[in-house]
Formats: C-alpha cells, structure tokens, sequence
C-alpha cells in the first residue's frame, strides 16, 4: 500500500465527512501538509527536541554537536525562536523544507553520523511567553520526529503529558522520551526510567520508549545518539510520519462518524419496509383512495349515459356538466389534485420522527446533526408535499374513465324503447282524441287492459331494465377502474415516498460506509 493510496483513502473520508456535516478542517490540514511534505526533495529527516523550561533541551543538542549549537543559561526561557542543526551537505537541499517550517536560524556541521537529520531545538512548552509554546504547536504537525524532553523534576509534568505526549503518541511514528540530567539522581535514574515507562503504558502510549541522559560535560548521551543514527531511514522516517498522522486522522473522523466497528446501515431493512408502510399509508389517507374510487365508478357512469342512456342520457349529461356537478362527484383526477384540502401531513411525518428519535442515541454527537435534519419540520413537509405531488402526477397524467361497446349497444336498445315509447304515447292519445278502436289484454285479477297501455308499461319496464344493466355495467367496469387507480396511485406513493425518506438517509450512510472503508486502507496501509 502506498502513501498516494492513503492520502486519496483520507481525500475520500474528507469528501464523505461533509455530507454529516462533521469539522474536516483538521484532516484537510493534514492532507495539505502530507503533500507539502512529500514535495521537498532531498533525504534529510526533521526531528525536534520539546520539552518543559529548563530540561536541558538546548545542552542535550550541544553535547550530540560538541559544541554550543543552541545557547543555554538559566536564564528562563532561554530558546525563544527554534535552531536548526543541520549536516553541511544537506545545507542546500534542506534550506526549502526549513522556509516551510519557517525555520530561520540555521547551524551547520560536518558529522555524518547525523548527515540524515535536520534537528531542531524548539521553545519551552510550558514557558511564560505564550508566542513560544504557539510556536511549538505551529510546527508539531510538520515535523517528522520527535524527542520529548524530560527531567527527574518534570518527566511526569502534566504540559506535556496531557497536552503533547496523549495528543501526538498516535500521530507520530519515530518519537522517544528522554530523561535527562540523569547525573542528579544517580542509582534512580533507571528506577525513574521504569516509573516514566509504566506511565506511558498506563495512559496508553505504548509506541514510544524512554531513554536516560545527561548533557553534562562529561555526561553520557550515548542511548539518544543511537536512536538518532542506528539504522535510521530518512526517507521510512518521513513515510511513517505521514502514514501515522493519517491514520489518525482517519481514525478521527471514523469515530466521529460512529464507524470504528463496521459501518452497518443506520436503518434495516425491516425498519424500511415499516416505515415506508406507515407513512405511505397515512399519506394515502390524506389523499383519500375510497373518496378516489367513488370519483372513478362515478366518472364511469357518467361517462357511460351518452352512449347507452339514449337521448335522455345526453340530457342528464348535459345538465350534470352544465351545473358543475361532475367536477364534484365524478372528477378522480380533480380530486386527485385537491388532496391538500383533506388534511396535514402531520400523521405522515410521524413514522419518521420515532425512527429518527430511535436513531440519534446510536451515533456520536458530532454525527448527530446530520440524522436530526432529516426531521426538520418545515423541509420534511416540502419533501413529503413533493413526493406525494409527483405520483398524483404520474398518476393524472392520462386519467380516463373506461368505456365499452356494451354501452353503445344497450344506447340503440334506448333509442328503440324511446321510439316505442313515443309511439305508445302517440297510440294512446288517439285512443283518448279520436276514439281510434284499440284491442284489450286479459290480465289476472286486473281483468282487460288496452293494448297501448300494455304496450307503454312493457316499453317503460324495457327502458328502466336497460338503464339498470347500463348502471350495472359501468359500475363494475368503474369498480375495476378504481383498484387499478387505487393500486398504481399505492405503488407511486410508495416508490415517490421511498425516494424522499430515505435518500437522504442512504446518503448517510454511504458517507459513513467510505469513511469506514478510508480507515480500513490506512490501516492496512
């Protein structure tokens, strides 16, 4: 695995990271100064002496250098600006890295044993001018090794426990801590070695070791100068550096995003299937799919009387639509469309409050705000309103009551019995006006009855027969209608619905799956 593939691992978990609304600015810094680093040439590695107020920073440089490289007094802070000590032959290629650290004070030298290293010494952490310590926490990130400095006094000096050593251990690859001025403690000094060592494996700092100095001048800095130069690979020191400050900062972001274990989805796919059914069907009660079907059966029969009600069908359609009673009774599509005034989406939005409030306790506070939107009163209710516009839509696009060649047929059996009627009407007055002669029917118990009045009742009883099988027919065609409607209006909710709630949420959790997976590359890198 190499360095590009982490850094684009950690350029993707960036990318995610802002759909959860989660601070990247730290990891973006991180990014920005791995590839600034790895665009200085040359082999050289930046390693930086830290520690408390007078440690022995400054002496533990001059001893290695055997000669006064830094100025030490006790004179408190002595070094206020940082000093690099750098080999001769390396001058030339390390001056563009130290402009980047805004290193200004330069010492050269001529021993090979550190030609590999540009050593700095910085400011007192825990000095009383505070642009030093700010100095110091400018250049950590940049840097590519570190020496803390320690000594019998200070070595469990709560600065640099708590505010250096717990923050940088992960970020830092190559680091050890030093006890110096080990001539003041003689025989304890391994003691305090141990002590100082358990210590760090208490807090969880189990990468790094400690060493026992004395910058005296007949001290010993034998452990630190071997450190510095046994086996020591610039260039593996500069890889692990990035390396480690990426890894934290993608362990940052995964735990930020909740994904230090498997990044599972926030919702199963039983809680989809739930919730998705809860809100479509409160959503379908505000649109109102039984008040949808009478429309649809009512639009049919309509639709039916001008084909197979006979002229008194044109009549009663005529009147229907010249009273505006069809938009009210008989207009599915129009319904349709006015499903804002049969209610709120209060009920609807419901489903998706519980499921956020069952959510938000299983993701890290910082993670938190991007579930919470999705339950942002005034956006839900747009999103909702939206999606159930869209399949109304859909669903109006070309809403046609259904017709049938019955209804023609049963039409001309109208015209027939109206033309009969007509004529049984004609028959009878001239019976009553003219006193035309006309035959009679026995009928049982009403005894004889004139054959146009036989006539007019067989016609009427025709006529209302065929109206009834017109009303019949249509019915069921509408009834057949308005399942299709009912059911294809069901499907486009559900599939509009499902876009809208859980969109957002599938955003989510990809975000949290690809930082998840940017962790695992780093790691394994």
């Amino acid at each position: 695995m190499t360095l590009s593939a982490s850094l684009a691992a950690l350029d993707d978990a960036v990318d995610a990271a802002g759909a959860l609304g989660l601070d990247t600015s730290r990891a973006r810094r991180v990014l920005a100064h791995a590839r600034q680093r790895l665009g200085f040439e040359g082999s050289a590695y930046v390693l930086a002496f830290v520690g408390g107020t007078g440690v022995g920073k400054s002496s533990l440089l001059n001893a290695l250098a055997g000669e006064v490289v830094s100025p030490a007094s006790a004179r408190r802070p002595t070094t206020g600006t940082p000093i690099a000590w750098v080999a001769e032959s390396a001058r030339e290629e390390t001056a563009p890295l130290l402009g980047w650290l805004d290193v200004r004070e330069v010492r050269d030298h001529t021993s090979g044993a550190f030609a590999d290293v540009a050593v700095l010494d910085l400011p007192d952490v825990d000095s009383t001018t505070p642009e030093h310590r700010a100095r110091v926490d400018e250049l950590l990130p940049r840097v590519d090794a570190v020496v803390w400095v320690a000594d019998p006094e200070k070595y469990r000096d709560a600065v640099l426990h708590d505010d250096y050593l717990r923050r940088w251990a992960p970020r830092l690859a190559h680091q050890l801590v030093v006890l110096n001025k080990a001539d003041r403690i003689g025989a304890d000094a391994e003691r305090l070695r141990e002590h100082l060592a358990a210590s760090l494996r208490a807090e969880g700092i189990e990468n790094v070791g400690v060493a026992v100095t004395s910058a005296t001048r007949d001290g010993d800095t034998r452990e630190l100068r071997e450190w510095i130069t046994n086996g020591v690979e610039a260039k593996r020191v500069i890889a692990e550096r990035i390396a480690a400050e990426l890894q934290d900062a993608s362990l940052d972001l995964a735990t930020r995003a909740g994904v230090l274990q498997d990044a599972e989805p926030l919702m199963s796919a039983d809680q989809r299937v739930r919730v998705l059914a809860d809100v479509t069907r409160e959503a379908a009660a505000i649109v109102d799919l039984t008040g949808l079907e009478r429309q649809a059966v009512a639009a049919t029969r309509l639709a039916a009387r001008p084909r197979g009600a006979g002229p008194f069908g044109l009549l009663t359609t005529f009147l229907y639509r010249a009273t505006g009673r069809d938009r009210v009774v008989a207009d599915p599509e129009g319904y349709l469309r006015r499903w804002r005034e049969r209610g709120t989406l209060a009920r609807a939005s419901e489903p998706i409050r519980i499921l956020v409030g069952d959510l938000l306790p299983r993701v890290p506070s910082a993670a938190r705000g991007a579930i919470a939107s999705l339950v942002d009163a005034e956006e839900l209710r747009t999103r909702l309103t939206a999606a159930i516009d869209a399949a109304v839509a859909t669903r109006t696009a070309d809403v046609r009551a259904p017709t049938s060649v019955v209804w023609s047929a049963i039409g001309a059996l109208q015209y027939v019995v109206t033309a009969g009627l007509l004529f049984a009407g004609l028959w009878i007055a001239a019976v009553f006006l003219l006193h035309a002669p006309f035959a009679s029917v026995d009928v049982p118990v009403m005894g004889p009855i004139p054959t146009p009045l036989i006539v007019l009742a067989g016609l009427l009883l025709a006529g209302f027969l065929l109206a009834r099988l017109l009303g019949a027919h249509a019915g069921l065609l509408g009834r057949r209608w308005a399942r299709r409607l009912r059911a294809d209006l069901v499907r486009e909710l559900e599939q509009r619905l499902r876009d809208v709630l859980f969109a957002r949420l599938d955003t989510i959790d990809a975000a949290r799956a690809r930082i998840g997976a940017a962790r695992s590359t780093i790691e394994r890198g």
